[in-house]
C-alpha cells in the first residue's frame, strides 16, 4: 500500500497539488548511467619494413658455342605477398613485383648469372579488430647471384621498407 500512496504522491507533485504532511517519501529510481565506450586509439602513420621470398621463373639464352664460353641474359618477373606489421599493431599482407635482368658467363648452357630488382607494392593494412587503418607503400631493391642452366627459378630473401599512411579517420 505504501508503494500506492508514494506513487500516487509522486502524480500529485508533479501536477502541483499540495502534498499532506504526512505523505510517504518518494523514490524515484534512476537509470544505473552507461559507461561511454573507451577511445579507440589513434593509428598513426610511419615507416614499415617487411621480409619475405620473391620468387620468379624465366628462360636464359647462352650464346656460348659447343664447349665454349659466351654469354648469358635473360629478365624475370619477381613477385610475393609480404606480411607487413606497422604502427600501433596494424599489419596486413602486400603485393609486391618487379622485373630483375640477369646476365653472366655461360659454358654448356649454364652459369653465374647476376643483377638487381627494384621492386615494389601497394596494399591496405588493418587494426587488431579487423577495421581499416590505412595504405602502405613499399619498394626496395633485391639482389641476385647465383648459378642458371638455361631456366632461371628465383626464390630471393629480400627486405623491404616503405611507409603508411594511416587513415583520416582513424
Amino acid at each position: 500500500m505504501t508503494n500506492i500512496l508514494a506513487v500516487a504522491a509522486l502524480i500529485a507533485s508533479q501536477m502541483g497539488a499540495p502534498l499532506p504532511a504526512d505523505a510517504p517519501a518518494v523514490i524515484v529510481p534512476v537509470a544505473p548511467a552507461k559507461a561511454a565506450p573507451a577511445p579507440r586509439a589513434a593509428v598513426s602513420s610511419g615507416y614499415v619494413s617487411a621480409t619475405g621470398y620473391l620468387s620468379g621463373s624465366g628462360y636464359m639464352q647462352c650464346n656460348a658455342p659447343q664447349n665454349g664460353s659466351g654469354w648469358m641474359s635473360g629478365s624475370v618477373n619477381l613477385t610475393a605477398n609480404l606480411s607487413v606489421n606497422g604502427p600501433d599493431g596494424t599489419h596486413g599482407y602486400v603485393p609486391v613485383s618487379g622485373y630483375v635482368f640477369l646476365n653472366g658467363s655461360c659454358q654448356n648452357g649454364g652459369g653465374f648469372v647476376n643483377g638487381s630488382a627494384s621492386v615494389n607494392g601497394y596494399g591496405t593494412l588493418y587494426t587488431r579488430e579487423g577495421k581499416r587503418a590505412g595504405t602502405v607503400n613499399l619498394n626496395g631493391t633485391v639482389f641476385v647471384n647465383q648459378y642458371v642452366s638455361g631456366f632461371a627459378f628465383i626464390n630471393q630473401y629480400a627486405n623491404v621498407s616503405g611507409y603508411f599512411t594511416a587513415d583520416p579517420a582513424n
